[in-house]
């Protein structure tokens, strides 16, 4: 039984442990994706920042000036976002030193 068992074990062809590299087009093309993501994902935030400050504005002419740290909140809270998520993307972008090549 145990002659069996490493037949088999020695007949199923072995996984590698390093993943295939990805060709230098396809890494290229990752990057541009990540580069024009972050670009609009900042050029927004910038956006939300001018429209939050406007509002703050015209709240404050008002009496309602606390009630637009609310947004500044949640403005500060998707910038932590973006960033993180640029943080995450580069680690699974980041080419691999130990890739086996195709």
């Amino acid at each position: 039984m145990i002659e069996l068992l490493h037949s088999i074990a020695a007949a199923i062809p072995t996984v590698p442990m390093a993943p295939y590299c990805l060709p230098a087009d396809a890494v290229n093309a990752l990057d541009t994706a990540k580069f024009w993501t972050q670009l609009i994902a900042v050029a927004l935030a910038i956006v939300a920042l001018i429209l939050i400050g406007i509002g703050m504005f015209f709240s404050s002419r008002r009496g309602d000036g606390g009630e637009m740290i609310k947004s500044l909140g949640w403005w500060i809270g998707g910038v932590v976002l973006i960033a993180a998520a640029s943080g995450i993307v580069a680690i699974f972008l980041s080419p691999d030193s130990n890739c086996i090549p195709n």
